[in-house]
């Protein structure tokens, strides 16, 4: 018996890659918009960003206002080579995020390993529950 996994809507995506693709027809480069997934815990909020074949030297993270911006690029060169397909993403990146007011901005940690970008944003102390005494008169 053979696995098979239906995906009703995957045509949607196909549709937009190619729509994507005549749309930018004549263009080396093209803005593309990695996978991020997004988790949260007591101690914090993750933000996992799929990077593959970009150099860490060409992302940057920012934070202001409550907005975190990671923009970068990605890019390599063909050399002699002529193109036959393209289905590989390059160029310019931008993905931005609403913090949400319990974030610790002054304690944001990023790692990059094997083409992951990692970014943890920690919870402020306000952000936790206090117990709250009760005074008996």
């Amino acid at each position: 018996m053979t696995a098979f996994t239906y995906t009703p809507y995957a045509w949607l995506d196909d549709f937009r890659r190619d729509f994507s693709r005549l749309v930018n027809a004549g263009y080396d480069q093209q803005n593309w918009s990695p996978a991020v997934d997004l988790a949260e815990d007591e101690s914090g909020y993750f933000i996992t960003m799929d990077l593959p074949g970009v150099n860490p030297d060409d992302v940057e993270i920012t934070h202001q206002s409550q907005q975190l911006t990671v923009k970068g690029k990605r890019d390599w060169e063909e050399g002699e080579r002529s193109s036959l397909s393209k289905e590989r993403w390059r160029g310019d990146f931008l993905r931005r995020f609403t913090l949400p007011k319990t974030a610790d901005v002054e304690h944001i940690d990023a790692k990059y390993s094997n083409g992951v970008l990692a970014i943890f944003v920690p919870k402020s102390r306000e952000a936790e529950p206090r117990r709250i005494a009760i005074n008996v008169h």
